[in-house]
């Protein structure tokens, strides 16, 4: 996935993002430290493709039976989310959105219980535009992490280096001046 970034940019951003938004968030938050993406360009369309993804998974529920059969949804499974669901939408589709192991199948419920899709987008967008936030500043922090990580790592491998070399250095001398004083002695 790093390489298709790398090569492709934006052109794959927007595929990635619809597929996995919040790890691509990150990458792309780390890759804007380095000057590879643009901050605010990346962040409209990381936003753009999680709704976009988060509007397939409402087709495919809403579409019913036919298409879960692919995704491994078991009724058991669509019938503990759709209680759940009608209980509290907002809270239901909060969890799908945040919480990776119930997501799919929650948004799924969105589609199949039929919930007005208007109400649905709404919860969905504002999610979709704090979490990418989150994401992509967790991105640019660890990126700004690792570049002050990776100085330091060389300044300290620099340091180990060099002492290293006085050591050895120092053997050397040694044991040629033993050689030397050795061969005087006889």
């Amino acid at each position: 996935m790093i390489q298709l970034l790398l090569t492709y940019k934006y052109l794959i951003l927007i595929p990635l993002a619809i597929i996995e938004g919040p790890i691509v968030a990150v990458i792309v938050g780390f890759f804007t430290t380095m000057h590879i993406f643009n901050f605010i360009l990346s962040y409209v369309i990381l936003v753009l493709g999680d709704i976009i993804g988060d509007g397939l998974i409402y087709y495919i529920g809403y579409s019913g039976k036919r298409l879960l059969k692919y995704f491994r949804v078991t009724d058991e499974k669509l019938e503990k989310a759709k209680k759940y669901f009608h209980e509290n939408h907002k809270k239901a589709i909060a969890m799908s959105k945040l919480v990776h192991g119930i997501g799919f199948t929650g948004l799924i419920a969105a589609g199949a219980t039929h919930t007005p899709y208007v109400r649905y987008f709404k919860t969905c967008a504002l999610i979709s535009v704090v979490q990418s936030f989150v994401m992509l500043m967790l991105g640019v922090l660890f990126g700004h992490a690792y570049v002050l990580i990776g100085k330091y790592l060389n300044y300290y491998a620099a340091f180990v280096s060099v002492g290293a070399l006085l050591v050895v250095a120092f053997f050397v001398i040694r044991k040629y001046k033993d050689r030397i004083g050795t061969k005087i002695n006889s």
